[in-house]
């Protein structure tokens, strides 16, 4: 095979099998990523008032004039109109070069993202979308529109991702968090169109969550009789004594 087109020659020289495996200093080439912005505010209400006050651009009187005007479309749309707010937070950062906090939002995605946790069991589909969406979320950790772009793009992603936590839960009988990763995949599963297939593996993780809680019930049903029956037969045996002792005096 000609060299060039063996894509593991620069590591394991053909003609040399047994030599030592070359391997390149990835610091030299690692790419540096933006840092998250962080979350100082309680609402993206709150952080908009404060990051379009025209105090801030007071060497510049036009965009002091346009951050009094983004203000008052805040202060007139309030902290209850999140569809509208973001409106105005789009335009704010086009106009003014404002950066809106990432950090909850980023530590989420990466929370997804994180392709060690497809490893046991391995299932090698979601470790590469993990790979690539974690790649992506990095080098956009400090643009908020960038981040909810890949959330909604990863959605079918992170369907198969709470399937796949469904049933690593169900293998350890921990019905708590299997309930709560079929809610979710039923909710994303009706978002995106309801896949039949999908569909058929979340009621696959329910009925396992009710088979596993009717044995439980049962097993737990057994032990409360036995207390029940242990208690009279104590019972029995102490009158018995006493009746005994009674008897000999």
């Amino acid at each position: 095979m000609d060299s060039t087109n063996n894509p593991w020659s620069n590591l394991f020289p053909e003609n040399n099998p047994e030599a030592e495996p070359k391997f390149v200093d990835m610091d030299e080439d690692s790419p540096q990523y933006p840092n998250p912005i962080p979350d100082s505010y309680s609402s993206l209400y709150e952080e908009l008032l404060s990051k379009c006050d025209f105090g801030n651009f007071r060497d510049n009187p036009e965009k002091a004039k346009i951050a009094n005007d983004i203000y008052a479309k805040v202060k007139f749309a309030g902290g209850d109109s999140l569809n509208r707010l973001k409106e105005i937070r789009n335009v704010a950062i086009d106009v003014l070069g404002i950066k809106i906090s990432t950090e909850k939002k980023y530590n989420s995605l990466m929370e997804y993202f994180n392709p060690i946790q497809y490893k046991e069991p391995y299932d090698k589909d979601l470790i590469d979308s993990a790979i690539d969406f974690e790649e992506r979320t990095k080098k956009n950790a400090d643009d908020i529109r960038q981040l909810e772009q890949i959330e909604i793009e990863a959605k079918p992603f992170i369907l198969k991702r709470s399937v796949y936590f469904g049933k690593k839960s169900i293998e350890y009988g921990d019905c708590t968090n299997a309930k709560l990763h079929c809610r979710e995949a039923t909710n994303i599963n009706k978002e995106l169109g309801a896949d039949s297939y999908i569909q058929n593996q979340i009621e696959e993780i329910e009925s396992r969550i009710n088979e596993i809680e009717t044995n439980s019930l049962k097993e737990e049903k057994k032990e409360n009789i036995t207390a029940i029956v242990g208690f009279f037969l104590v019972l029995v045996f102490i009158i018995l004594i006493v009746f005994s002792i009674g008897m000999n005096k």
